[in-house]
């Protein structure tokens, strides 16, 4: 591992130094800074308990929710899944987790992941999927989970180097066996037919070039409702480009949000004609989110736009119940205001 941490420690350092700032939203400007100083190959052992997941890893559920949740999880998929898809180590040492039949180590992050791969399995078929390609993979827990029950699938991560760190870190310690493709080894602008042979992992950034075909499956899961509307808009070219034919794409966001500084909200993803809904509903668990499998067609349909203005709606009666959601008509500053006064007193 230590040959690998010199490699993640060369490959954060190179892609800092490359950084395009236009990718990163004023969501993860702010995260990012709050964990600078921890942003450093030192830390990657403790991740998960000394803030460097901080906005990667959601662990703010009560433990009884959390309990109520894993419950279900195992009612939803079954204990045999459940074994062929958790880790079997702790990787970033988080210290609210279950044991499950005394191998197995649960989060309340983790679940979530385990029910997104158990709906796609349901809804395509995985042994036909090769090549996968998930943007804004945070540390790499769903990449680790579809490695762990497809051992012999490439996947492509793209995010910023705040988040490749702990991903090259993550599943390198989870999958020892399989070779990482890293952005600093890119040559004239490509990854070769023989890079895509030799190596099972690549960790990208927003800004390399992507000239890979042919992708099988798209993820984006909660994380484009947190960049710029100029980068959806980007990776959506990216991913109605490079899909191969019938390919899918699995987005999971919530229907609204406006960290970035204006609302980036579901109904508004530029989606062209050419697509069809395999799945599109609520998330488990997570009643302001939305989740949707699409598959890609030659043709033009008008699913897309349909399923669009149910979400709208949806969306209507989702942010009617949310009590945060006077801040979309508050001038910027007098929203500020009432956010300092309020962690004050809270």
């Amino acid at each position: 591992m230590k040959k690998e941490i010199k490699k993640i420690d060369l490959n954060f350092q190179h892609s800092i130094k490359k950084y395009s700032y236009s990718h990163k939203s004023k969501h993860w400007a702010y995260m990012h800074r709050k964990k600078k100083k921890l942003l450093n190959v030192n830390y990657l052992e403790n991740f998960r308990n000394n803030n460097l997941s901080y906005g990667l890893d959601d662990q703010f559920y009560k433990k009884k929710e959390f309990l109520k949740n894993f419950i279900d999880l195992k009612k939803e998929c079954g204990e045999d899944y459940l074994k062929k898809t958790l880790p079997k180590k702790n990787i970033g040492k988080i210290k609210n987790f279950i044991k499950f039949k005394k191998y197995f180590f649960v989060d309340k992050h983790d679940i979530f992941f385990v029910k997104y791969l158990h709906d796609l399995e349901k809804n395509l078929n995985f042994k036909k999927i090769k090549l996968i390609c998930e943007i804004g993979s945070g540390y790499g827990a769903l990449t680790s989970k579809i490695i762990k029950r497809y051992n012999k699938k490439k996947i492509i991560l793209i995010d910023l180097p705040e988040s490749n760190i702990l991903s090259s870190y993550f599943l390198k310690a989870n999958h020892p066996e399989k070779k990482i493709f890293y952005s600093y080894q890119i040559k004239d602008n490509k990854i070769t037919k023989a890079d895509l042979k030799k190596y099972d992992i690549f960790i990208l950034n927003p800004w390399d070039q992507f000239l890979i075909k042919n992708v099988d499956l798209f993820i984006n899961t909660r994380s484009m409702m947190e960049m710029n509307y100029d980068t959806i808009k980007k990776y959506f070219k990216l991913i109605q480009s490079k899909l191969s034919k019938q390919g899918y794409f699995l987005n999971i966001n919530r229907y609204y949000k406006d960290t970035t500084g204006y609302p980036i909200e579901y109904h508004k993803y530029p989606y062209d004609n050419k697509w069809k809904v395999i799945f599109s509903k609520t998330s488990w668990k997570q009643p302001y989110v939305h989740a949707m499998l699409t598959q890609r067609v030659k043709n033009d349909l008008n699913e897309i736009n349909n399923e669009m203005h149910k979400i709208k709606k949806i969306m209507k009666n989702v942010t009617k119940k949310d009590p945060r959601m006077f801040r979309r008509f508050l001038h910027p500053d007098f929203y500020k205001l009432y956010k300092y006064i309020k962690n004050i007193f809270i």
